[in-house]
């Protein structure tokens, strides 16, 4: 079990009732997601370098309202970003080659917290 309470993720996720259970569930773990951004615009207009000091790596639904989840991964790699992604959908996965070019993990929704937690400790352990 992970509990180390310095974990901290940063949660793109337009629904809320779906940000409060991914927020609740890893609380559980020792996992702090916060902030957690309405949108990928929300996150690229408000976020400063300080928001992401603490950072250890960022979750993204992939339908969000006009920039998607992997929009908003492209983009953030193209401005330097080397923090593991973990993307979310009820939808299906994007291809391998779609997730190997962002360097990025898929997981389903509903979230298996068993999964995520696995995730998000070898996401952890590479860093």
């Amino acid at each position: 079990m992970l509990t180390d309470p310095t974990a901290r993720i940063v949660y793109v996720e337009d629904e809320p009732s779906i940000a409060q259970l991914l927020v609740s569930g890893l609380s559980l773990f020792g996992i702090e997601v916060h902030p957690v951004y309405a949108s990928a615009e929300e996150l690229l207009e408000t976020a400063t370098d300080e928001t992401f000091n603490h950072i250890d790596l960022f979750f993204f639904d992939i339908r969000l309202p006009k920039m998607t989840g992997v929009e908003l991964a492209k983009e953030l790699r193209k401005r330097g970003e080397k923090r593991p992604f973990v993307l979310v959908s009820a939808w299906p996965s994007p291809s391998s080659a779609e997730l190997e070019a962002i360097n990025a993990k898929f997981l389903p929704k509903p979230f298996d917290f068993p999964d995520v937690i696995k995730t998000v400790q070898s996401l952890l352990s590479e860093i």
